[in-house]
Formats: C-alpha cells, sequence, structure tokens
C-alpha cells in the first residue's frame, strides 16, 4: 500500500527515486510534488538551440548546458529547468544547485507564474548566478530576459529581442551573442 502524501512532506530523495514519466514533469516544491505537462515542440525547440550555444560556449571551461536536468534546492525543492549551465560534467539525474551557474526557464502556459516569480526567487536565494526566462508567446520570436544575482535578488541585466544581436554575459569572462529569432524559425 502506498500513500498520495507524506504529513511530513517528500524530500530530494524521494524526489530523485521516481521512475521518469511519459509526458509529465515532475518537480518537488516545498515537499510536494508539481506534475506538469511535457513541453510542447516549440518549448523543446528553444531549450534544444539555446542549450547548444551555451553547450559551446563554456565547454572550454570544462562546464555544460543540459536540458531536462534536475536542479537539488533545497531539502524540499527539486526544479527540472528548462536549461542549466553546470560548472563541471553532469552523470546523474540532477545537479546540487551550488553546481549551477545560470537557470534558464521556458514559461509555458502552466508554468507563467512559478517561471516568472517562485523559481527565481528560490534560485536567488540559494545563489545561482544568473536566470534567465524565455517568453515564447511573442510573434516574432521569443524575448528573453536576462538576470544577474545582486545581493541576493535578481536584477535585470539585458533583454534580448527577435531581430536584435547583443552580447550577454553567461559565466566568468564568457558571453554569447545571438538572435533570438534563430531559436524557434525554421532551419531550412
Amino acid at each position: 500500500m502506498t500513500t498520495a502524501r507524506r504529513l511530513d512532506g517528500y524530500t530530494l530523495d524521494d524526489w530523485e527515486s521516481l521512475d521518469p514519466q511519459e509526458g509529465r514533469r515532475i518537480e518537488l516544491v516545498d515537499g510536494r510534488f508539481v506534475v506538469t505537462p511535457a513541453p510542447a515542440a516549440k518549448h523543446q525547440r528553444v531549450g534544444d538551440r539555446l542549450a547548444r550555444i551555451l553547450d559551446d560556449a563554456v565547454a572550454s571551461e570544462g562546464m555544460e548546458a543540459l536540458t531536462a536536468i534536475g536542479v537539488r534546492v533545497g531539502e524540499h525543492f527539486g526544479y527540472i529547468p528548462g536549461v542549466v549551465v553546470t560548472t563541471e560534467r553532469v552523470e546523474t539525474v540532477s545537479v546540487d544547485v551550488a553546481n549551477v551557474a545560470l537557470v534558464v526557464e521556458i514559461v509555458s502556459p502552466s508554468t507563467k507564474k512559478s517561471d516568472r516569480l517562485e523559481k527565481p526567487a528560490a534560485l536567488a536565494a540559494a545563489g545561482v548566478p544568473a536566470y534567465w526566462r524565455v517568453e515564447l508567446d511573442i510573434a516574432d520570436g521569443p524575448v528573453i530576459y536576462c538576470h544577474r544575482l545582486n545581493g541576493g535578488v535578481y536584477s535585470d541585466v539585458v533583454t534580448l529581442t527577435p531581430g536584435n544581436r547583443e552580447p550577454v554575459h553567461v559565466v566568468g569572462t564568457i558571453s554569447v551573442t545571438f538572435d533570438p529569432a534563430d531559436l524557434h524559425k525554421p532551419r531550412r
């Protein structure tokens, strides 16, 4: 017999022991499992293309950019961001927040509140140096709001808009320059 909820809340160990669920993303938020639909194709395309850009930029420093990897934020918090830049190579299903240089969340209809308010607050409190939020519901292409940790909260650094190429700091001395429109348009 299993129970649907533990009175003392679920932990990172509980979260990491879950079997993957086809078509679902399961995060741990304040000791509760939060289940959302798997991202749509546009969301995945943008995440995959952005991960390639970031991975190419950070590889020479022994870092990597990954999609769909868990981030262990606290005993009762575990998120699965759109893209994560880690400070070292990861071989597990999740990475400790101390080894994360950048989190990128791609906003979906079911995650708007969390991606805009809850996750940035939790990640800032955990000390993640940078947080980018990608808004997809723009006609010309995604808009990317880039934030850096400043005094325990995220402050705006730059907003990347479709049709414009502007350098944005990733980590250390590494910056990238790209047009957000290229993240979703057909490649042929």
